[in-house]
């Protein structure tokens, strides 16, 4: 799931949302860029021994945000794979699934960056199985 499917991973396993993050959760992190999608606007941190974290052999990813809802509580079963430099949940994925994986940032608009290729490889990799 990306963005709004990231969320909606995250509420149909009994998580929580913040609706909207300016007043809701105050932090210096602008999740809210404007267009080009395909630039940096701030970086998360991969989470130690998730599938993420193993694919990309990154501690630090820049990312792209354009959200005002984000994770608050993590659903049932979901474990975090990368956390924004303000604390929120950025990626998660169910352990005991074969491929289910949410990320908050928008990786199709980055499809130039390595990184991001290997997160789509990786999806067509697993559905191939």
């Amino acid at each position: 799931g990306i963005c709004r499917g990231h969320q909606l991973i995250n509420v149909l396993c009994g998580g929580t949302l913040y609706q909207d993050l300016p007043s809701e959760y105050k932090s210096t992190v602008s999740h809210r860029m404007k267009p080009p999608y395909d630039n940096k606007q701030h970086t998360v941190t991969l989470v130690e021994d998730t599938p993420l974290k193993n694919l990309l052999d990154l501690s630090i990813l820049p990312v792209n945000s354009c959200h005002h809802q984000a994770v608050k509580e993590l659903g049932n079963d979901l474990k975090p794979m990368a956390i924004s430099e303000d604390g929120l949940i950025e990626a998660c994925y169910v352990p005991n699934k074969k491929f289910v994986w949410g990320v908050q940032w928008h990786p199709e608009f980055m499809y130039k960056e390595k990184e991001s290729q290997k997160i789509f490889e990786e999806f067509i990799r697993k559905c191939r199985e």
